[in-house]
């Protein structure tokens, strides 16, 4: 039972029950139905190696960490450990697995599914008798002297299973092995503690104070464990609400970090208490971040959120809009004129928490938004020359492009606004999306040739000549373009591809060097003009007359 005295924290008014349970023990308990899975619990995690290395540490007697339980009611219900699927009726004290799902799903998924040839999965576990190891099956047969874990869940289905074994009779020492290899399972005993009458609340704390060891939970992992109701996951739905934007699908541990900001969290609130977050910090994050997301793709002119050379404003901007949620087109001129300026000179690049609460507090003491986003430009210094900062598209004309590095993402970004185009159809951008959880991402991984029409990005450009390697070299690509259909010039618009027809003519003849001859001063002027209207000059940022006169500059 769960008492609550005058400090409000809540405590178990019943010490846990300490004890300890063998495998064949809990195998039993996962067939009746009495082992369940709270919805507050994470996902899935562990891999091949993770099981194995399970079992293999209980075959030597290795310490597989705790368990923990909650004694509960549970409703009837079918439930699911990896591939096994098990009917469970009603029980009025379910042993709920607060701490253990891992271990649990791999002694269930491994020990009791029915196939006879367990592969394609996570516990698809065997173990190899000659060389005493566990294993996976990646081969259509398992070797002779393999044995599927599943047949050592009870000392029946052992039996059957080697009086079927062709080398019953002709190996001792591997029926041995088998005998004491289920022996060593199923009589491997884990400590667990029990826990009773405890409620949905003190479960939810002791879930996130015990998941910080093994394969480490992810922040919003522990943001939804306790937050969530019944089985809600509040970060996920509105990440994919926000996927509609069409800007890409976010991960949700950057949407959390969006949270922070918004909320402005101290960086030691940041990392595990998200206690004092408002009851509306996921409406308002969402919120702002489609103002922000607007902004970014169609006055910064950055498609999506791979090309983004940085993630700091997408961090801060969140808190931005939050704090200034009004519409105006001159803020939103001036928000992406920071943006450009910022990933230009590389002083986006520090995102860490402390950074980001610093902008966030100079926000929440700007009288408005016009004021807020003008100090921020002041903030990152002198632009009356770009071509000095570091991250200029024109360091990629004779470059390698990647998409690990900002200057490649600003470059690529830069022929995007070109908008390139088939003459019979309006600019469309498409994009195949796979975010990760790297700054930068994506590399380029090969050059098309002159016979080979593969891509160097299967979905964003591609070389226009033989054995292009470099800035010069690179045209975005569009729905129907190869090298051969580019030579057809009343079929795509030249200028949208940053080209001309002395560069289609080297093009044909497969002339590398007056193909880079013809299209350097096209790229050139196109790149100068176009990073002069994203950062704009000292007029573009000026503040407003109406800024001016009513004080707040």
């Amino acid at each position: 039972m769960t008492t609550i005295p005058e400090n409000g924290q809540p405590v178990l008014e019943n010490r846990p029950e300490a004890r300890g349970y063998k495998v064949e023990q809990l195998l039993e308990l996962a067939r009746r139905g009495k082992l369940r899975i709270p919805p507050f619990q994470r996902p899935l995690r562990w891999r091949c190696k993770n099981v194995l290395e399970f079992f293999d540490s209980i075959r030597r007697g290795f310490p597989v960490g705790e368990l923990l339980f909650s004694k509960q009611h549970a409703e009837a219900s079918c439930l699911q450990f990896g591939p096994v699927s098990i009917t469970a009726p009603e029980e009025h004290l379910a042993m709920w697995v607060v701490d253990g799902q891992q271990r649990i799903t791999a002694l269930v998924a491994s020990l009791l599914r029915k196939h006879q040839i367990p592969r394609r999965d996570a516990w698809a576990a065997w173990y190899d008798l000659e060389n005493q190891k566990f294993v996976t099956l990646t081969r259509r047969e398992a070797d002779p002297s393999w044995i599927p874990l599943n047949a050592l869940s009870d000392s029946v289905t052992q039996l059957k299973w080697l009086r079927n074994w062709s080398y019953e009779r002709d190996r001792e020492d591997l029926v041995e092995r088998v005998l004491e290899l289920g022996k060593s399972i199923r009589e491997y005993e884990i400590p667990a503690y029990i826990v009773e009458g405890a409620n949905e609340q003190v479960l939810r704390l002791i879930f996130t104070r015990v998941n910080n060891s093994g394969v480490a939970m992810q922040q919003f992992e522990i943001f939804e464990a306790m937050y969530g109701n019944e089985g809600q996951q509040p970060v996920r739905s509105a990440v994919a609400r926000l996927a509609d934007l069409g800007f890409g699908i976010l991960k949700e541990n950057i949407f959390l970090r969006c949270i922070q900001a918004t909320c402005n969290l101290t960086v030691k609130e940041s990392l595990k208490d998200f206690s004092q977050l408002p009851l509306d910090a996921i409406r308002r994050t969402e919120s702002a971040l489609r103002r922000a997301i607007a902004t970014i793709t169609t006055v910064a002119s950055i498609p999506v959120f791979r090309l983004m050379p940085y993630r700091l404003p997408l961090y801060v901007l969140a808190a931005f809009y939050d704090r200034f949620p009004d519409d105006s087109a001159k803020v939103d001129r001036l928000v992406a004129k920071w943006i450009w300026r910022g990933a230009l000179s590389g002083r986006h690049e520090d995102s860490n928490n402390s950074t980001v609460s610093a902008l966030v507090t100079q926000l929440e003491t700007a009288s408005s938004a016009e004021t807020a986003i003008s100090q921020m430009i002041a903030d990152l210094g002198d632009f009356s020359n770009p071509q000095v900062h570091s991250n200029h598209p024109l360091t990629k004309l004779d470059e390698e492009v990647s998409l690990r590095s900002a200057s490649g993402k600003l470059f690529v970004i830069a022929l995007f606004a070109a908008q390139p185009v088939k003459n019979d159809t309006q600019f469309e951008f498409e994009f195949e999306d796979s975010s990760d959880d790297t700054e930068v991402e994506e590399s380029i991984d090969s050059i098309a040739g002159i016979d080979n029409l593969a891509t160097v990005h299967s979905s964003i450009y591609m070389s226009a000549i033989a054995d292009g390697k470099l800035g010069t070299d690179i045209v975005i690509k569009t729905k129907g373009l190869s090298k051969i259909s580019m030579l057809n010039k009343n079929q795509f618009d030249l200028p949208g591809f940053l080209l001309d027809n002395a560069c289609l003519s080297a093009i044909q003849k497969g002339d590398v060097a007056a193909f880079r001859t013809a299209r350097r001063p096209i790229l050139n002027n196109y790149l100068n003009n176009f990073i002069v209207d994203q950062i704009g000059d000292q007029t573009d940022i000026r503040p407003s007359i109406s800024t001016i006169s009513s004080g707040q500059q």
